[in-house]
């Protein structure tokens, strides 16, 4: 059985080698879709008895995983050249610290999107549910699917 729930974050970024205008810093309100394809539960009497997760379970892990670290973020690939006036720009605001990340990639809706995938697979690992794929939207009508399996 298939189920999902949404989110959203409003994030900022920079893809700095791009030829248009994402090469400059911007930001967008995300949706972050996941889709957990697992077997009902059928141990009579549990909380969760009927269900493949509970819908507030999977999004208290959403919340923790994604929103409490990146909404009202930034996030910058970690070989930026501009990466040191990003820096001192951001941490004017000293509240921004917790919610700057300079990572590995590339901060497109692809590489995000399987990242993010990461980051919510393993406390539903923990639960003993599959995680099937993370769904992102970038703008209302761009978006990148990653699934278990991808490249």
């Amino acid at each position: 059985m298939l189920i999902t729930k949404e989110i959203e974050i409003d994030m900022a970024h920079r893809v700095c080698f791009h030829k248009s205008k994402c090469r400059n810093l911007h930001g967008h309100r995300y949706k972050i879709e996941v889709g957990v394809d697992d077997k009902i539960n059928e141990e009579y009497g549990t909380s969760d008895y009927g269900m493949v997760i509970d819908f507030s379970d999977l999004k208290d892990i959403m919340k923790k995983e994604l929103d409490e670290r990146f909404d009202h973020g930034a996030v910058f690939y970690r070989n930026d050249p501009y990466r040191s006036k990003l820096e001192e720009m951001i941490m004017l605001n000293d509240q921004s610290k917790d919610k700057l990340h300079f990572v590995d990639f590339m901060p497109t809706a692809e590489n995000l999107c399987k990242y993010w995938f990461e980051l919510v697979d393993k406390p539903l690992k923990e639960k003993g549910i599959n995680l099937e794929y993370v769904k992102v939207w970038e703008t209302p009508t761009s978006t990148a699917i990653y699934r278990r399996g991808d490249k």
